[in-house]
């Protein structure tokens, strides 16, 4: 047996590596809490839109009109039956509506046709959009202030 040989490695490269490791983590940091950001919004767009395709298939279904109602600045949304509150559900983390309104559908699926302005705490911005035909899509403005 050789007790001259070496394994491992020393201290010397160990702290270069972790070094080098610390300092490739500060420079990706900000660009992947900014991803994160735009993956939580666009999570939250695709939640509302599925919401409001259910409130849509629901009010045809139980022959009732149903609202989807938010507020302005507020991570929450309200569903109602007839007017009759039923649940409130949450976004996603970091996403906010950017102002109060309601969406409303009759039980022949036409809709009081509306939008629903969600923001993230990165200042982006998308729109879940209701025509008065009942047809939901998703958009992203040019600026969070206009419509698209």
């Amino acid at each position: 047996m050789d007790f001259n040989s070496r394994f491992g490695f020393s201290v010397i490269e160990l702290i270069a590596v972790l070094g080098l490791m610390g300092l490739l983590l500060a420079i990706a940091f900000p660009a992947w809490n900014k991803l994160l950001s735009s993956y939580q919004l666009d999570s939250s767009a695709r939640r509302v839109q599925t919401e409001l395709q259910n409130i849509k298939m629901r009010a045809a279904a139980e022959n009732l009109g149903f609202q989807f109602a938010y507020s302005a600045g507020s991570p929450n949304y309200t569903l109602q039956r007839n007017g009759v509150f039923l649940v409130t559900k949450p976004l996603t983390d970091g996403v906010t509506i950017g102002q109060s309104g309601t969406v409303s559908f009759s039980p022949r699926g036409t809709a009081g046709g509306n939008r629903v302005r969600l923001r993230n705490s990165q200042g982006g911005c998308k729109h879940v959009v209701v025509s008065a035909t009942g047809r939901i899509r998703i958009c992203r403005p040019s600026a969070c202030t206009g419509d698209c």
